[in-house]
């Protein structure tokens, strides 16, 4: 997350930066969206237990279980020669996922309303999974991706997690059972793999976000490594990093 939130005031040092890269957590761990309370209604017995993690997003949102899955984070400047505002811009991100998932076989669309109106109306009030929301991707009634934005002045972040396997969902377990929340998790979640009925690997989607997201910024995507955007070089020649981080 404190790289993430580099990359961000990266971004923001100049006029056409873009910078885009993917991870997966070892331990497995709990990210909390930037205004969601906590420790309070956790059950941090079992969080210890488990042996994981906890992390607090630079983006918003609602907590997510990252264990078995994808995540993502795109940096960019606003409005940059892409001609971008914040709403374009997350969009772009919810589109060039959706169209890397629809490439796996998953059909995928943009949502438009919540799923649960008046469900999120205060953030932790329940795990990101547990409902979706404009701008966040779903396949037929499930929501198959989180996606969260933070922006400051010149520049955007855009976090998304893609669960590639069902554990996501076990969140439920670390929020002391709340009632109803399991059965929330499991109307409104699944995973790219259990709709597709076939394992997917994160190398595999991070090659075809690439490709999306350069396509969508009508730039190429180069690898760099994380130190070439920590020093605040520039972008040479139109392209944006993907950046390498040991």
């Amino acid at each position: 997350m404190a790289i993430d939130c580099a990359l961000l005031s990266w971004a923001a040092g100049g006029p056409d930066r873009a910078v885009f890269r993917t991870y997966d957590w070892e331990p497995s761990a709990i990210s909390l969206g930037r205004a969601e309370p906590f420790p309070a209604g956790w059950d941090l017995g079992a969080i210890r237990g488990a042996g994981l993690d906890v992390v607090r997003r630079p983006t918003g949102g609602d907590a997510v279980l990252h264990d078995g899955e994808l995540t993502f984070a795109l940096a960019a400047s606003l409005p940059g020669p892409w001609d971008l505002g914040p709403r374009g811009f997350a969009n772009l991100v919810a589109e060039a996922l959706g169209e890397a998932v629809r490439g796996l076989g998953v059909p995928a669309d943009l949502v438009l309303r919540p799923t649960s109106p008046g469900q999120a109306a205060r953030p932790g009030a329940a795990p990101c999974f547990a409902l979706a929301v404009p701008g966040e991707l779903r396949s037929g009634p499930f929501k198959i991706a989180g996606i969260a934005s933070r922006f400051t002045r010149g520049a955007a972040l855009c976090h998304a997690s893609v669960p590639l396997s069902p554990r996501h969902r076990e969140i439920a377990r670390f929020r002391g059972e709340r009632p109803g929340e399991r059965e929330r998790l499991l109307e409104h979640a699944r995973s790219v793999p259990e709709i597709l009925g076939s394992p997917v690997g994160g190398a595999e989607l991070g090659r075809a976000l690439v490709e999306a997201i350069a396509a969508r910024l009508r730039t190429r995507i180069e690898s760099a490594p994380l130190a070439a955007c920590m020093a605040g070089d520039p972008v040479q020649d139109g392209a944006a990093h993907e950046v390498e981080v040991a």
